[in-house]
């Protein structure tokens, strides 16, 4: 027979602190691991916010509407590819609209620069709204 260890009252101790410690590290890292995966299973969507705020947002039928509205004579509306829409007055003469700015602003000046241009016996080949103020190029 093999003779038995015996453990005293300070190695009792001891073991216990150890068991201790190695239960409660244990446990930390099994709840940070359940807080980790219900954070990634619950967490919301991220948002993406539109540059645009929704009521500048417009359809080139919208902008036709309000083109219809101002009495502005065009030909037709188009978006080009970087989300601008060019407003095609006559053959020779073209606009365009910057979508990140008011389109109702933009549509009264061309009204306001159309009369004045009509006055004057004028007429531009392209008037650019994406600038601060319009560029025309007669």
């Amino acid at each position: 027979m093999l003779p038995q260890k015996v453990i005293t009252k300070k190695q009792k101790k001891q073991n216990f602190r150890k068991n201790i410690i190695a239960f409660v590290i244990f446990a930390g890292l099994i709840i940070f691991l359940a807080i980790l995966l219900c954070l990634a299973f619950f967490q919301k969507p991220p948002k993406f916010y539109n540059p645009l705020s929704k009521d500048q947002i417009s359809t080139g039928s919208q902008i036709q509407k309000m083109l219809v509205e101002k009495k502005i004579d065009f030909e037709s509306v188009v978006t080009l590819k970087d989300l601008t829409y060019k407003i095609v007055i006559d053959k020779n003469s073209e606009v365009i609209i910057d979508p990140k700015k008011d389109i109702e602003t933009q549509l009264s000046s061309l009204q306001v620069i159309l009369s004045a241009l009509k006055i004057e016996g004028k007429m531009f080949k392209r008037l650019d709204f994406r600038y601060r103020k319009p560029v025309i190029l007669y």
